[in-house]
């Protein structure tokens, strides 16, 4: 489900994963660790919080979700997502991981989701997407743009343990 909220540029998510990075004490030049983020998540964010849950408990194209209730957020996991992330470190699953941990960081420097759904002929700008926004923050910061610039494919696959298509893709921004 996708919210509009208010826009940002591409610049302008770059700046933001400088931050992200930042509060996870992470380099720029070194794969985000995402896991040990995840539990660091409540003390960096005292509202939220994260659990494994077993496959069925989310719809079968949803490898994880953010709910936002009562002023606090809960990631859902499903259990074979967090296990190619911890026994794999695949690339996949840890970018879910790292998305919804994006959602969390986004609310919180003010990209709010508007709670509604009516758009003009049902369709949102990318840069005004909720979705959008945490998919390309959760890439800058899988594949910081500056440190990647001058990389191969091969060398973003080896250094930030993403997968091939990520990486190419990458190469195109």
């Amino acid at each position: 489900m996708d919210y509009l909220t208010k826009p940002i540029t591409r610049k302008g998510i770059r700046a933001l994963s400088k931050v992200f990075r930042y509060i996870f004490e992470v380099s720029e030049n070194e794969k985000f660790p995402v896991l040990e983020a995840l539990e660091k998540l409540p003390d960096k964010f005292p509202n939220a919080d994260w659990i494994v849950v077993p496959d069925d408990e989310l719809p079968k194209n949803v490898p994880a979700s953010c709910d936002f209730q009562d002023g606090n957020f809960l990631i859902r996991i499903k259990e074979t997502v967090y296990n190619g992330a911890y026994e794999n470190e695949t690339g996949g699953y840890r970018n879910h991981i790292l998305h919804e941990i994006c959602h969390i960081f986004l609310y919180s420097v003010g990209f709010v989701p508007i709670m509604q759904r009516s758009f003009s002929n049902g369709f949102i700008k990318p840069y005004e997407s909720v979705e959008w926004q945490a998919k390309a923050l959760c890439g800058e910061i899988m594949m910081p743009y500056y440190a990647t610039a001058n990389m191969t494919v091969d060398e973003i696959v080896d250094i930030y343990a993403v997968s091939e298509a990520s990486a190419r893709k990458r190469k195109t921004y």
